[in-house]
């Protein structure tokens, strides 16, 4: 009887030390494959923010050359957000002619149930000009942002997605009383469109 406690002492032992190495060694297996996920969402991320940083800059450079060419007063994308459910709408990418406002702060998070009307038009109109906020703008809100940012006339060539969905709007502003060559400004509008849009970094 003796002999037999010691033999299956032995055995219990011998099955602990075997469960305590498997859950040890796949305890250690499950932390590399943790890390190994880390480092790879880490990577994916780093490389997402170079991409995206070297689109940004196209795009700025796009904006630029577009302020220089038309001799605008501002150059700006509109934005809806988060990507794929476009609930609010913002302005990030801008440029300006110096003592000329700036537009992001005024159009920033914008509930797009707020401007409700004007955002059907921007998401379904290829190209839009206004040459008098007061009588073409029908959307009482949005209009009331536009008197806000300083906005008098204004050229807005619609930006799409691979799947033709509404990812922003190019907004090109004329402050002035400066003749406005409006067959130039839709070529250049629809040349920068399709250079960026496909580009476009999404506001999450």
């Amino acid at each position: 009887m003796e002999h037999i406690e010691i033999i299956l002492t032995g055995f219990f032992t011998l099955v602990s030390t075997a469960l305590v190495g498997y859950y040890a060694y796949n305890q250690k297996t499950k932390d590399k494959m943790t890390d190994l996920k880390i480092e790879q969402v880490k990577k994916e991320n780093e490389e997402k923010s170079a991409k995206n940083n070297r689109y940004t800059g196209i795009i700025f450079g796009e904006l630029w050359h577009l302020l220089n060419r038309l001799e605008t007063d501002r150059c700006f994308i509109l934005q809806p957000h988060p990507a794929g459910r476009s609930l609010y709408v913002s302005v990030i990418l801008e440029v300006c002619r110096k003592s000329i406002s700036s537009v992001k702060n005024v159009v920033r998070n914008v509930p797009v149930s707020d401007i409700s009307q004007f955002a059907k038009a921007l998401a379904t109109i290829e190209y839009l000009h206004i040459d008098d906020v007061d009588t073409e703008v029908d959307d009482m809100r949005a209009k009331s942002l536009m008197k806000m940012s300083g906005s008098t006339h204004l050229s807005i060539r619609q930006l799409i997605n691979f799947d033709h969905e509404w990812v922003g709007s190019l907004v090109v502003e004329n402050l002035g009383q400066r003749e406005i060559d409006h067959e130039l400004t839709e070529e250049m509008m629809r040349s920068v469109a399709h250079t960026i849009q496909f580009i476009l970094p999404p506001i999450n």
